[in-house]
């Protein structure tokens, strides 16, 4: 009977063979190939490692070479040794013997690397101009000789001459061309620790031994003398790689043909190849009961939570959103956050919903208030015309112009189109101001100043009104003496921008109320004089000109009010599409 293809028995499936894969996959690989792999990774770390070693003992033998080449007849140096060598007058000789003394501290100094300095007359076996002290009775042409070339030989390395130091060094002997003698040699080794430093570099394998063998395949020099002896001779290997006893050698060869051999004990070379085939043996049983352990703790963790989601789901999908549970235990944080974000989508649709049904109320009321709002205005119109026919039928001339005048306001207000010229709200203006004039029993006068190149640019309908009758009511009004002034005027400034400013001579605002009516505190707006009117401005120049637009307010107790709107200049194609934007 097959298995039901439930996500649990999957899992198991899936993960006993995720374990068993890499193992089945790795064992397949055959033993050559594995260790073809790790030899050649020794290889070329052990490679690597002489080549440094070659490179880094070539540079000291070659910093010994330059050095000398400053001690020797051809240099400064070596001509003072000629004459100090040869002269008999004392005075002479200490002065010269001081001066040499001094070159060869410089030369000491500013080479670090180097170790024992002195001159050698192998005739006599006299040391002159040391720098340090020497054991006695050294031989110095039975030192371990690496390379000979013409005046110079290259010692490998060696016990140093010193005997506070004991340590292995390179050293260079290089024959002085002086006329008058044939047997004086100068000698310089290096520091007593530099050798052991380059030696010691091998960090893949600790029991790397070094051999040096010269140009005549004789070993200078050993590392490990039981094994190889110095003085044996080492043929030449005939690839990278070769063996010896229980060793592999590799070599380098140098410029002067001298060469360095590494010794790497085979059961050192082979434990990376051990250390895999005990890795793969050990990780081949864990990996398969691991693996069982896994798959029973991830059905465990990816199950249940999937299972809990799966049933809210299905009780989303058939409108139970009153049952949708949460999940009390703490799953892993993927599964939080899936928890955490069907919990939001759950408040997100309730949120939604209720929004809808708000959105559904105020639509309803807005169409009827714009069924209200559609009311034909000519009713308004027809009936002051009436009235203002029977006037002037009954000889009462001002309140015929008075009706004419409101008629031609309430045309002009009730118009169609959220936008007029400037000249039509000039003209709005005027007959708004005749009328308030009569309402009023004070005494006011507005003056107008428009640029007349202005008087053509579209601007927002009923903008100036609210803002004269802000002067007028609660600027002007009780003010008593001498009659108040408003001025009204629209200019042109640099950058596209026009300015139209309202400004009166009334009793003006204190900074706390200017500050409440540029914040638009509904009825903090309405203690400082502008109330719905200011909010219709305001609201107007953001609907049409954005951010595009500025009002500022400049107000004093005493001093009057000056407000200003300052407005971008919008030709009459831009407002038309403005309008059709704002339409669709």
């Amino acid at each position: 009977m097959p298995l039901p293809k439930t996500l649990k028995h999957r899992l198991i499936v899936l993960l006993l063979l995720s374990s068993l894969f890499p193992v089945v996959l790795i064992g397949s690989i055959s033993y050559s190939s594995m260790y073809a792999m790790l030899k050649n990774k020794a290889d070329k770390g052990i490679a690597s490692n002489l080549h440094l070693v070659r490179l880094s003992f070539e540079n000291t033998l070659s910093q010994l070479n330059r050095a000398s080449q400053q001690l020797v007849f051809e240099g400064e140096t070596g001509s003072k040794l000629d004459t100090y060598l040869s002269t008999d007058n004392l005075v002479v000789k200490r002065q010269l013997g001081t001066q040499i003394m001094n070159e060869m501290s410089l030369i000491h100094f500013t080479n670090p690397t180097l170790g024992v300095i002195f001159y050698y007359l192998a005739d006599t076996k006299e040391v002159i101009f040391q720098n340090s002290q020497l054991v006695p009775n050294f031989d110095l042409f039975k030192l371990p000789v690496l390379a000979e070339q013409l005046s110079m030989t290259y010692y490998g390395p060696h016990t140093s001459i010193n005997p506070l130091d004991g340590n292995r060094v390179l050293s260079v002997i290089r024959k002085v061309n002086i006329p008058a003698r044939d047997d004086v040699y100068l000698y310089i080794e290096t520091d007593f620790k530099l050798t052991d430093r380059i030696l010691n570099t091998d960090d893949i394998y600790r029991e790397t031994f070094h051999l040096f063998v010269d140009q005549n395949g004789t070993i200078a020099y050993s590392e490990k003398q039981d094994v190889f002896r110095t003085g044996e001779t080492l043929p030449q290997l005939s690839g990278v790689r070769g063996e010896s006893g229980g060793y592999y050698l590799f070599e380098e060869i140098s410029n002067q043909s001298w060469r360095v051999v590494a010794a790497v004990p085979k059961r050192s070379y082979n434990q990376e190849i051990v250390r895999w085939i005990v890795q793969f043996a050990v990780i081949a049983v864990l990996s398969v009961g691991i693996g069982s352990l896994l798959a029973l703790a991830i059905w465990r963790m990816v199950y249940k939570p999937l299972l809990h989601l799966q049933r809210n789901i299905r009780r989303l999908k058939n409108n139970h959103l009153s049952e949708l549970k949460g999940y009390d235990r703490e799953p892993l944080l993927e599964f939080a956050e899936i928890h955490q974000q069907f919990a939001s989508m759950r408040d997100r649709i309730n949120e939604l919903i209720r929004d809808i049904d708000r959105n559904a109320r105020s639509k309803r009321r807005l169409e009827i208030e714009n069924l209200l709002y559609k009311i034909n205005p000519h009713f308004i119109h027809n009936t002051l015309d009436t009235i203002r026919w029977l006037a002037r039928v009954n000889g009462h001339h001002e309140t015929d112009r008075l009706v004419s005048t409101l008629n031609k306001l309430l045309y002009y207000n009730l118009g169609k189109g959220r936008s007029a010229s400037i000249r039509d709200e000039i003209e709005a203006l005027k007959h708004y101001v005749l009328l308030q004039g009569v309402r009023y029993n004070f005494h006011f006068e507005v003056r107008y100043q428009a640029d007349p190149r202005l008087l053509e640019l579209p601007v927002p309908r009923f903008i100036l009104q609210p803002l004269v009758e802000n002067s007028i009511t609660h600027g002007l009004r009780n003010k008593g003496g001498d009659p108040g002034v408003i001025e009204v005027a629209v200019i042109e400034e640099e950058g596209g921008r026009v300015r139209v400013e309202v400004r009166d001579d009334g009793y003006g605002m204190t900074e706390a109320e200017v500050q409440r009516m540029l914040s638009g505190g509904g009825e903090e707006e309405s203690r400082t004089g502008l109330g719905i009117g200011w909010q219709y401005v305001r609201r107007m120049l953001e609907l049409q000109f954005g951010g595009k637009a500025d009002m500022r307010v400049e107000s004093g107790p005493e001093a009057g009010t000056t407000i200003t709107l300052l407005l971008p200049v919008v030709r009459e194609k831009e407002e038309k599409h403005a309008e059709s934007d704002g339409r669709g």
